[in-house]
């Protein structure tokens, strides 16, 4: 899988977890500086990927603890 499909695989999860686009645009910007992916170098896109992961994670997690 291409880096860029991982990164809109993650997004699509965590608008699916609810979160709002605007949300994950701010994640975007938290962390890679700015909010456009396709300018973003491999190493941004690399350090998007893990802290898109990690609110995946988080996101899951709170919905698991919510739901019972």
């Amino acid at each position: 899988m291409k880096i860029e499909q991982r990164i809109q695989q993650l997004c699509n999860k965590l608008m699916n977890l609810g979160y709002y686009p605007f949300q994950v645009k701010s994640i975007i910007q938290f962390a890679i500086g700015n909010s456009d992916v396709e300018k973003a170098n491999c190493d941004e896109k690399l350090k998007l990927i893990n802290v898109l992961e990690d609110y995946e994670k988080l996101a899951y997690n709170f919905s698991l603890a919510y739901s019972k």
